[in-house]
C-alpha cells in the first residue's frame, strides 16, 4: 500500500508539473502561430489588377540650349549605357528641340538612363528616377510648349433628354429636339435613324445602318464602330473628338464631318453636298476622293491617291502627305505643306494656288493649267524628278525648284518666278526648306531629317530607328494556362512563349513596321494550341506580314497579306499547333516541363509586320500588344491576359462558364472568381514551374505581389535569395 500511495503521489506531481508547464508556455507565447501556406484559391485579388510585370513611362525631353541648332539624337537605356545598359528607344528632337515618347519597363525598375548626342558628336548622359507615369527632363533652361491646335475637348454628355447607361440594341431613333446620350459604360448596337435630334456618345456606338439628318457627336472617350459609314443626307452633321473611331470600309460622306481626334480610315469619298473638316490627325490606308469641299487644319496621311474632282475645293492649312498621286481637276489652295510621293497633275480647269511661305514637294509634276503664288511672301514648289509644263502659266510670288531643270517646257514662266532661291521657314505643319532647328545639320542621304550618323537606315527615308522590347538582347515571356474557362493547375507552363519585338520608327517617332521573334519554350500538356497577337489598329492599316506561315494550316484563314480574315482589328496568327515548333520527344507528358525528361531545343521564328502608313505610338500601343492562344484547334476558345479583350473570332458564349467570371460590360475579362488570370507576361523573362506545381509554390512572393496589386515584391520572379524554390522550377 505504501508503494501504491507513493506512486499515486508521484503521478499527481507529474500531472501538476505538466499542467504548470503547459500554462506557462501559453502565457509566455511570443511566436506567431504557424499558418498553412496559401494556395492560389486563397488569394484575394482586385478585379482591376492585370498581373502585369511592367510599367509604361511617358517621357518628354527638352533641349532648350539647342534651339535653332541641328536635331539631337535621344536614346533611352535600361541601365548605364557605358556599362551593360541595353537600348530600348531612339529618336531625334523636333524643331522645338523636344522629344516625346513612351516606353515600357519592368515594374521594379527605379531609374532610366537618358543620353543625348549632338551633331558634333558631344554626348551627355543623365540618370532619371522613376517616380510616376510621367517623366520630364530639361537640359538647361525650360521652354514653353505650344499645344497642337487639334487638342480640343468634346462637349461631353450633358443636357441629355434621354441617357443610355447599359447595353442596348435594335433601332435608335433620335427625334427633333431630343438629345440622347450614350454614357460611359453604356452601348448601343444596331440601326441609327436620325430624325433631326442630337446623339452624344461617351460610351460605345456600333452602327449597322445610318439614315436621316441631325447631329452625331463622338466625345473624347467615346467609341464608334461600323463596317461602313454612309452619310446620305446633306443635313447630317458628324463630329468626332475620339481616337477610337473604327470604320472598316471607306466612308461615303454628304453633310458635314468635323474631326478633332485621331482617325484610321480605309479611305474616303466626299460626295457632292459633303464637307469634310479635319483639325486632328487622320491616316487613310486607301484613296481619297474629294467631289465637294475639304478643309485640313491638322495632319492628313493618305496611303493611296488623291483626286480633287471637278467643282470641288481643297483648302490645306497644315500638313497633307500623299503616298500616291495627286490628281487636281478643280481648286487647291495650299497655305502650308503638301507632299506627294508620286505625281502631282494639275489638269485643265485645275487651279493650284500657293499662299505665303507654303510648300509643295513632289516626285513628278505635270502642269496642264495655271499655278500661282498669291501671297505677299514667296511660296515654293520642289520637284525631285521630272517636270512637264503644257500650255499653262506658272506665275506670282512663287519659287519653282526642279534641280534637273524643267524637262518639258511648253508653257509660260512669269518673270516674278524664281528658281531654287526661296527659303521656307519651318513650322509645326511645314518642315520648311533650307531651315535649321530640327534639321539634320549634317549628311542626310535619304532626306528624312535624320543625320546619317544617327540614322540606322541612312538610305531609307521611311525608316530611321530600331526600338526593342524588352531590349535589343533580351526576350520576355508569355505563360498560359490552357484549360480556360475551367481552372487549371496554375503552373503556367501549358504554353510558354518567349518574345522580342523591334518597332522600326521614322524621323517623327511613328512606327512603319514591327519585327517579331518568337520561341516556344514549353508545352505542358497534350493540347495542340495556336498563338497570335492583336494590334489595336484597323485591319487594313497593315500592308502585309512576312515570315514562315507553314505552321498555320487548316484551322485559321489567312488573306493575301497573311492577316487573319474576319477581324476588324489587325490580328496575326503565327502558328496553330505549337508542337510544329517544339515536337514531342517521345517520352513523358508535354515538352520541356518535367525535369529529367528529354529536352527539346526551342527554335526561333521571325516575322515582319508592315504598315500602310506610319502609326503613332499612341495608336499602336506597347508590345507585346494583345497576345493570345487558342486551344486544341478550337479557334473560338481564345485565352488572353486578364482584362485584355477577345478578338472578333472568339467564342464569347464561353464567358461566365466553368470557373470564368468575366464581366465584359465592365471590361473585365479572363478572370476567375478570386480574379486570377489564365495568362501572365513577365517582361524580364520567366523560369516557369515544373509540371503540376502551382506558381505560388515555385515563387515565394508571388502571392504577396498579387494581393498587393503589384506594389509589393514587383520582382517576385527574380533569382534573389529566398525568392524561389529551385526544385519546383524547370531546368533542362
Amino acid at each position: 500500500m505504501k508503494t501504491i500511495k507513493n506512486l499515486s503521489l508521484l503521478l499527481l506531481a507529474l500531472m501538476l508539473i505538466g499542467g504548470f508547464t503547459s500554462c506557462t508556455k501559453d502565457l509566455n507565447q511570443n511566436d506567431t502561430p504557424s499558418t498553412p501556406a496559401k494556395t492560389m484559391d486563397d488569394l484575394v485579388i482586385t478585379e482591376t489588377f492585370d498581373f502585369q510585370t511592367s510599367q509604361t513611362l511617358n517621357i518628354k525631353v527638352i533641349a532648350s540650349d539647342h534651339i535653332g541648332l541641328p536635331a539631337l539624337k535621344i536614346e533611352l537605356f535600361d541601365a548605364n549605357p557605358n556599362e551593360d545598359g541595353k537600348i530600348i528607344k531612339t529618336g531625334i528632337t523636333n524643331k522645338d528641340q523636344e522629344f516625346q515618347t513612351s516606353i515600357t519597363l519592368p515594374a521594379n525598375q527605379e531609374v532610366v538612363y537618358l543620353r543625348r548626342t549632338s551633331n558634333s558628336g558631344a554626348i551627355e548622359t543623365v540618370t532619371l528616377d522613376i517616380t510616376g507615369e510621367k517623366l520630364e527632363y530639361t537640359f538647361l533652361d525650360t521652354k514653353s510648349v505650344n499645344a497642337f491646335k487639334g487638342n480640343v475637348d468634346g462637349p461631353g454628355c450633358t443636357d441629355c433628354t434621354t441617357s443610355i447607361s447599359s447595353a442596348e440594341s435594335g433601332v435608335l431613333r433620335v427625334r427633333n429636339n431630343e438629345v440622347i446620350c450614350i454614357l460611359s459604360g453604356g452601348s448601343f448596337t444596331g440601326n441609327l435613324l436620325m430624325q433631326g435630334g442630337t446623339l452624344k456618345v461617351c460610351g460605345t456606338l456600333i452602327i449597322n445602318n445610318l439614315n436621316g439628318d441631325g447631329t452625331i457627336i463622338i466625345n473624347d472617350d467615346g467609341v464608334l464602330q461600323a463596317s461602313n459609314l454612309n452619310m446620305n443626307d446633306n443635313d447630317l452633321i458628324f463630329e468626332n473628338y475620339s481616337d477610337a473611331f473604327m470604320v472598316s470600309s471607306a466612308p461615303n460622306l454628304k453633310g458635314i464631318f468635323r474631326n478633332w481626334g485621331t482617325l484610321n480610315l480605309a479611305g474616303a469619298n466626299i460626295n457632292s453636298g459633303g464637307q469634310f473638316f479635319n483639325y486632328g490627325n487622320i491616316n487613310f490606308s486607301g484613296h481619297y476622293n474629294n467631289s465637294d469641299y475639304t478643309y485640313n487644319e491638322g495632319i492628313m496621311n493618305i496611303a493611296g491617291n488623291v483626286a480633287n474632282n471637278s467643282g470641288s475645293t481643297f483648302d490645306n492649312h497644315c500638313k497633307l502627305i500623299i503616298a500616291g498621286n495627286l490628281n487636281n481637276s478643280s481648286a487647291i489652295n495650299n497655305h502650308s505643306y503638301i507632299k506627294v510621293a508620286g505625281r502631282l497633275t494639275n489638269n485643265s480647269n485645275g487651279g493650284l494656288n500657293l499662299y505665303s511661305e507654303a510648300l509643295i514637294e513632289t516626285l513628278n509634276m505635270t502642269i496642264n493649267d495655271d499655278i500661282f503664288g498669291l501671297g505677299n511672301e514667296y511660296a515654293k514648289i520642289v520637284v525631285t524628278n521630272n517636270t512637264t509644263l503644257n500650255n499653262a502659266t506658272v506665275g506670282g510670288n512663287l519659287d519653282y525648284c526642279d534641280e534637273n531643270g524643267l524637262e518639258t517646257n511648253n508653257g509660260t514662266i512669269e518673270p516674278s518666278v524664281t528658281l531654287c532661291e526661296a527659303s521656307i521657314p519651318e513650322t509645326y505643319c511645314n518642315p520648311g526648306s533650307n531651315g535649321s532647328g530640327g534639321s539634320s545639320g549634317g549628311n542626310d542621304t535619304d532626306g528624312d531629317g535624320v543625320n546619317d550618323e544617327f540614322d540606322e537606315y541612312p538610305n531609307d527615308g521611311d525608316r530611321a530607328f530600331n526600338n526593342y522590347y524588352p531590349n535589343e538582347n533580351s526576350f520576355g515571356t508569355l505563360a498560359f494556362e490552357d484549360l480556360w474557362p475551367y481552372k487549371g493547375d496554375y503552373d503556367f507552363n501549358d504554353m510558354v512563349v518567349n518574345y522580342q519585338f523591334n518597332t522600326v520608327t521614322n524621323a517623327n517617332d511613328n512606327a512603319v513596321e514591327v519585327y517579331v521573334s518568337l520561341k516556344v519554350m514549353a508545352i505542358g500538356a497534350g493540347f495542340k494550341n495556336g498563338f497570335g497577337i492583336e494590334l489595336p489598329i484597323a485591319n487594313d492599316a497593315v500592308s502585309g506580314v512576312t515570315g514562315d506561315f507553314s505552321m498555320t494550316q487548316n484551322i485559321i484563314n489567312l488573306d493575301g497579306r497573311n492577316m487573319e480574315s474576319g477581324q476588324s482589328n489587325a490580328v496575326i496568327v503565327f502558328f496553330d499547333n505549337a508542337f510544329d515548333l517544339l515536337p514531342h520527344p517521345g517520352d513523358g507528358t508535354g515538352v520541356n516541363t518535367r525535369t529529367g525528361a528529354t529536352y527539346v531545343e526551342p527554335q526561333q521564328i521571325d516575322f515582319l509586320i508592315s504598315f500602310n502608313y506610319p502609326i503613332s505610338a499612341v495608336n499602336l500601343g506597347e508590345a507585346p500588344f494583345n497576345p493570345f492562344i487558342f486551344v486544341n484547334g478550337e479557334r473560338g476558345r481564345e485565352v488572353h491576359m486578364k482584362n485584355n479583350t477577345p478578338t472578333d473570332l472568339a467564342d464569347t458564349s464561353l464567358f461566365g462558364t466553368g470557373q470564368d467570371e468575366s464581366v465584359p460590360a465592365s471590361g473585365y475579362y479572363y478572370k476567375s472568381s478570386n480574379n486570377l488570370p489564365w495568362a501572365i507576361n513577365v517582361t524580364n523573362g520567366f523560369d516557369y514551374p515544373v509540371e503540376k506545381t502551382a506558381i505560388i509554390d515555385a515563387y515565394n512572393y508571388f502571392g504577396q505581389w498579387a494581393e498587393s496589386g503589384g506594389a509589393n515584391y514587383p520582382n517576385w520572379y527574380s533569382n534573389d535569395s529566398g525568392y524561389r524554390n529551385t526544385n519546383a522550377i524547370y531546368t533542362p
